[in-house]
């Protein structure tokens, strides 16, 4: 067996990247709905790249082991919902552990002159903390199972789950954050 040449594999993973790059236009538009939000709280755009950045490695996190499941075959592709249960879990403890963490840091590090201080901190560390738990619950679970529907399509899931996995949890990670705060900082 050997590797795709490289016009192949280029071609094969830039179809990906393009696709990503048009979904991510949601995000562009979505962050701008919330322009006023973000001009009255300025610390949620310090969030928003934290919030990809560590939501986007649980995801990836959970592909790299699907992916390695599948392989190694300790699990196929009707093991679906079970995965995801498992997933699901694991997200929920790891997203209130980190959410938990950055909030104390957003309060006391205000507090302490770190980072700017923000009006509310009890309450931008409640949007935060619930924002990075539902969204690391997300990230996993899709994570988990992109992985599996797309084997089962007969699509490489090794290019074109962390692209799918990534433009969705970005997106839907902005607008859990933006509308948290646009209910409990406005």
């Amino acid at each position: 067996m050997r590797t795709k040449p490289l016009q192949e594999r280029t071609l094969h993973r830039l179809w990906w990247l393009l696709i990503n790059l048009v979904l991510s236009l949601a995000a562009i538009v979505l962050i701008d709905h919330f322009k006023e939000t973000i001009d009255r709280n300025l610390a949620l755009a310090a969030m928003l790249p934290v919030l990809a950045n560590l939501c986007g490695c649980s995801g990836n996190q959970a592909i790299a082991v699907s992916i390695r499941e599948l392989t190694l075959g300790l699990i196929t592709t009707k093991d679906i919902f079970r995965v995801i249960r498992m997933e699901w879990l694991l997200g929920l403890i790891n997203g209130i552990v980190i959410g938990v963490l950055l909030s104390i840091f957003m309060v006391v590090g205000g507090q302490a002159g770190i980072i700017d201080p923000v009006e509310t901190p009890l309450i931008f560390g409640l949007v935060v903390g619930l924002s990075f738990a539902l969204n690391t619950v997300l990230a996993v679970a899709l994570g988990a199972s992109i992985p599996l529907i797309l084997k089962r399509m007969n699509i490489d899931p090794a290019v074109a789950a962390a692209p799918i996995m990534t433009t969705i949890v970005d997106t839907c990670g902005f607008f859990i954050i933006l509308m948290l705060a646009s209910y409990l900082l406005m």
